[in-house]
């Protein structure tokens, strides 16, 4: 049985999977398996992954779509690791990000998450996120979406940095309400089930945002995490909720031009939350400020550093002899 099972969800990106396949194959923890979980009708990514010779990697194909969260939980059923780490198909893993995060993990409570940091690449630039990783020392919504400073990354999780065990993610898995899945998932854990998030101090994963692409989570629909802060209100704190509000939603909202709903997201903000000056004057910069200006004030902010570029080798593009 192996150590570690990855978990990657894909729909029509086979060049990005490779991607992401070759960086889990470059581990330098190779006690693995991966799991792709080819979530609907999609020959050729079935082509590509047939091209693979590594028997760590083996693949299931849903005859019709149901989710990233839904395919996240299949190739959970199906792992046979003592830990579960799960993948997005268009990142990447640095070579010893399971080796660093097991280093952590050994010899504590099985009531674990761990996660790490990132480099946060977008078209704009790459930044390192979070800033200050998460102390225990707060309420995780609220470290999560008050924001307390003008730009964002002082706070961050995203599902390919999670590793936690097996048994733990299958007492509840990942909700497949199609949208925020990894922070609810989270959330929950940490206010209800008395589970501890652990980062590691080092970069260890690659995120790539904010491009136009297709995608499982369907992340950018405005009606979806309305719907889903609506489900999630009695878990959130009110600066938690008017954070969401204020910040996540209303990126959304602006980045689609829809100037109906600058009010609506502020009386659902003071209705139901508590906004802080911060919340309320990145809400107006997401609206008045233009995106080339925002972009270049961006840049401007702390980023810390990351790693150089990774190439590991190319093994998943391999033809079988």
């Amino acid at each position: 049985m192996p150590l570690v099972s990855v978990v990657i969800p894909t729909k029509g990106r086979p060049e990005l999977l490779t991607r992401a396949v070759n960086s889990v194959l470059a581990q330098t923890m190779a006690d693995l398996e991966i799991i792709v979980v080819v979530d609907g009708d999609d020959p050729a990514t079935v082509e590509q992954l047939g091209l693979v010779t590594d028997s760590r990697l083996r693949f299931l194909v849903n005859a019709v779509s149901r989710g990233s969260g839904a395919a996240r939980n299949q190739g959970g059923a199906d792992a046979k690791g003592q830990w579960i780490g799960f993948l997005d198909d268009d990142d990447e893993w640095l070579p010893t990000k399971l080796e660093r995060q097991l280093a952590l993990g050994e010899g504590a409570t099985d009531r674990i998450i761990l996660t790490c940091r990132s480099t946060y690449e977008t078209p704009h630039g790459v930044s390192v996120r979070p800033r200050t990783p998460y102390a225990n020392t707060m309420p995780f919504d609220e470290w999560l979406f008050d924001r307390r400073q003008l730009f964002g990354g002082e706070s961050f999780i995203q599902t390919s940095s999670l590793l936690m065990p097996t048994a733990l993610f299958r007492e509840y898995g990942f909700p497949d309400h199609g949208q925020h899945e990894d922070w609810e998932m989270v959330i929950i854990a940490l206010k209800y089930r008395k589970i501890a998030l652990v980062t590691a101090p080092e970069i260890l994963v690659r995120h790539y945002a904010e491009a136009a692409r297709p995608s499982l989570t369907q992340g950018s629909r405005i009606a979806g995490s309305l719907r889903w802060l609506d489900r999630l209100q009695t878990s959130l704190s009110p600066k938690a909720y008017s954070g969401f509000c204020l910040t996540v939603v209303a990126q959304q909202a602006a980045r689609h031009g829809q100037w109906r709903d600058f009010f609506r997201l502020l009386r659902r903000a003071f209705r139901n939350g508590q906004p802080t000056i911060v919340q309320f004057m990145v809400f107006l910069m997401v609206w008045f400020v233009p995106e080339w200006l925002h972009n270049a004030l961006r840049r401007l902010r702390p980023r810390g550093t990351h790693p150089r570029p990774i190439n590991p080798p190319q093994i998943f593009g391999r033809v079988r002899p």
